[in-house]
């Protein structure tokens, strides 16, 4: 299955010469995604304030994200001095006619707008212009955590017409569509282990995501992991081929999020210092009642503690985790990162 776009492509393109990303200067980075990236997004939808033109997140004590506090582009903005402009909205996947799970904004259209408002001026006209320097900003793209799980491909829900493949493709035609908007760089997050988190070990007690009915764990392990190491896979060999289509005009590559987030389980003494040793098995948020949301927050972990888990929940990881990546990310963009 295809995925396109009302995205026009009727732009000047500007032909740009590839750089490592040590030797270019980056000001701004982009970011696409889901709740891993999301600070407030989600919630301003579900308040009634739909994000529009500008949109600029809300941290806290006013908001906060789903790793229980600040998500890890604001790490990345602080780090690199970067202007860091997040349209990843919580629930999301890359493509709502691929996956339509929840509804909100997805990756390839919604989100994709959002950035045309704000950055695209003279928009369905073919004198469209990139207010960015192509240069000095970078696109991520980390999606497809809801893509593949609950309500999708490990529950069987997906339809019988959609594959991996085309989950993968979409990814890669929304680098596509960026790049006909102007977009000159980009990242593309691989997906993490998620056979690692709660939601998705080989233990079939109920969680506060899947309360019921009962689920064979096991089985849900076995298929998340098959689906993550297969999307990682087509997205590598698609950043590639993308990477050898666009040699001299563009730059793509692939951030190895699922490679640090297995160093950070196996050696987080090397990455999380809270008040009590470190923790990647289980999470600092609890939820005492799987079918009782309003219990949620009985039993967590104390603030001193939050620095010692890898994981928020039962799915998302912990805001130290955040801050990992941001740093690894940051040391990409400098070119100084082993991911």
């Amino acid at each position: 299955m295809l995925v396109t776009s009302s995205i026009p492509v009727s732009v000047t393109l500007l032909a740009l010469a590839p750089r490592a990303w040590g030797k270019t200067t980056t000001k701004a980075v982009v970011l696409f995604g889901d709740s891993y990236t999301d600070q407030s997004r989600q919630h301003s939808i579900a308040n009634g304030s739909f994000p529009g033109k500008d949109y600029q997140e809300v941290f806290p004590p006013a908001d906060t994200a789903a790793d229980g506090g600040v998500q890890w582009p604001w790490y990345l903005g602080l780090y690199g001095n970067y202007t860091i402009w997040n349209y990843a909205t919580g629930g999301a996947v890359c493509s709502n006619v691929l996956t339509p799970l929840s509804g909100e904004p997805d990756v390839i259209g919604g989100q994709t707008d959002w950035f045309i408002q704000d950055h695209v001026s003279n928009n369905g006209t073919k004198h469209q212009k990139l207010d960015m320097d192509p240069a000095e900003f970078v696109v991520i793209i980390y999606v497809g955590t809801n893509d593949v799980g609950l309500n999708s491909f490990v529950t069987d829900n997906q339809s019988a017409t959609v594959s991996l493949a085309d989950l993968a493709g979409c990814q890669l035609q929304t680098l596509r569509n960026l790049y006909a908007l102007g977009a000159r760089r980009f990242i593309v997050n691989s997906m993490i282990p998620l056979q690692l988190t709660r939601l998705y070990a080989n233990i079939s007690a109920p969680t506060i995501y899947y309360p019921s009915p009962p689920h064979d764990g096991v089985v849900w392990n076995k298929r998340i992991f098959n689906f993550v190491h297969t999307m990682n896979t087509l997205l590598k060999n698609g950043v590639d081929a993308l990477s050898q289509e666009w040699q001299g005009s563009a730059t793509v590559d692939m951030f190895n999020t699922y490679g640090l987030f297995e160093d950070m389980y196996n050696d987080p003494t090397k990455w999380f210092n809270g008040s009590i040793p470190a923790n990647v098995t289980g999470h600092c948020h609890q939820c005492p009642d799987a079918n009782d949301f309003r219990q949620c927050g009985i039993g967590d972990c104390t603030l001193a503690e939050r620095d010692s888990y890898m994981f928020w929940d039962e799915l998302h990881p912990s805001e130290q985790t955040g801050r990992n990546l941001a740093r690894e990310m940051w040391a990409k963009l400098t070119g100084s990162s082993n991911y």
